[in-house]
């Protein structure tokens, strides 16, 4: 409620008051949808005081959509290997993720990232960084690598970085650490050089299922886009071997920094499951911006949809559950956490990002004859974000 009533003062919004929030749940549904004209009022007043809307937008010719390994896919080259152009407070940031499958239990993770937000000032982790100009050659951003390496948890503090861009790759580097990807479709290579964390990854197209996916959006007049490429990897980790599945992902966002909640897990056979979450509200009552995830049954080489995802953990955020049931499947999912990292964002806002590496426990999915279960995807793990706050 408090988070509601912080964007209402800031940008003057009619009250979102008890009596309708307790309307909107006794009758079951989206809080939001119990005041008609409420996100008619938001979109309004937030064109009126904060940023213009938007009729064009960067990156228009690259359609919401996912593309299956077999078929042709646009290449994200000329969005990975760039600097955007974004509007004040705008943000970009680039990350690469692996998932390694090679235990049962606590599989080796890595999750590395860099990217910026333009304006005079960001402070990440007490790290203060200016994301708003080139300098000598190089755009400032913030940078941070975090893994578990099957045994324990090693990490690199956020740090600031120089970035640097050429048409095939892109390389974020500052004060004992740096981030590089490279290559082209089908092959990517990513290297991480630091003092805990040395990756040298080859990452390359699967030959079956869904490789690439995009999403490019307007919500309440403003844009949100984020690039997928779902890739199979091998290489070392400190000297140690390792191989699984991965995604190199580019977000860039006109709008602020919301709530929300992001998953991605993959299976042994080759199965996966993903979604979002995005909304305004607290985790006990929110207006959910997007709802909707996928999961890929490997065995059938077939892509479900699923919608409004409920989702639920204890107070240590080590057990979580995600639920679903549409008028033709069900989804149950039961993950536990095994190593967690958080940041946080401040300077325009305050904002807590945190990251999950989790196993998963339980998995069931029924879709008209269609059944799925650890039984026949085989054991799987991935990545459960939780982010809270605000940041313009």
């Amino acid at each position: 409620m408090g988070f509601l009533n912080g964007i209402k003062r800031a940008v003057r919004l009619p009250l979102l008051s008890h009596k309708v929030l307790l309307k909107g749940r006794s009758i079951g549904r989206n809080i939001l949808d119990a005041t008609g004209s409420y996100e008619g009022h938001v979109t309004s007043m937030i064109a009126r005081h904060s940023l213009p809307k938007i009729a064009i937008y960067p990156n228009e010719r690259f359609k919401t959509s996912i593309y299956k390994a077999s078929d042709p896919s646009p290449c994200l080259d000329e969005i990975f290997y760039k600097q955007e152009s974004l509007l004040p407070y705008g943000k970009e940031y680039w990350f690469a993720i692996f998932t390694s499958l090679d235990k049962k239990k606590n599989p080796m993770q890595l999750i590395s990232s860099f990217g910026r937000r333009n304006s005079r000032k960001s402070v990440v982790d007490n790290v203060e960084i200016s994301g708003r100009s080139m300098a000598d050659g190089a755009l400032r951003t913030g940078a941070f690598a975090w893994c578990y390496d099957g045994r324990r948890k090693l990490a690199v503090p956020t740090i600031e970085t120089m970035t640097t861009f050429s048409p095939r790759s892109v390389r974020s580097a500052g004060d004992g650490l740096s981030i590089e990807i490279s290559g082209t479709a089908p092959a990517y290579r990513v290297r991480v050089e630091s003092e805990a964390i040395n990756c040298d990854f080859d990452v390359r197209k699967p030959s079956r299922g869904y490789d690439e996916e995009i999403l490019n959006e307007l919500k309440m007049g403003l844009n949100y886009q984020v690039y997928n490429l779902y890739y199979d990897f091998d290489g070392l980790l400190n000297k140690k071997e390792y191989s699984g599945r991965c995604y190199l992902q580019k977000v860039i966002l006109s709008t602020p920094l919301v709530p929300w909640y992001w998953s991605r897990f993959v299976f042994k056979d080759g199965s996966s499951f993903v979604f979002f979450k995005p909304y305004f509200g607290s985790r006990e009552l929110n207006y959910a911006l997007r709802n909707k995830g996928a999961f890929y049954n490997a065995s059938e080489d077939k892509l479900y949809w699923v919608h409004d995802i409920d989702v639920k953990h204890d107070k240590k955020m080590r057990n979580w559950k995600f639920t679903s049931k549409g008028a033709d499947y069900t989804l149950n999912v039961a993950v536990k956490a095994y190593a967690d990292h958080g940041f946080s964002f401040r300077y325009g806002g305050a904002f807590n990002y945190n990251e999950h590496m989790a196993n998963v426990k339980k998995f069931d999915f029924v879709a008209g004859g269609s059944k799925a279960d650890l039984r026949k995807l085989g054991f799987g793990a991935g990545i459960v974000e939780d982010a809270t706050g605000l940041l313009i």
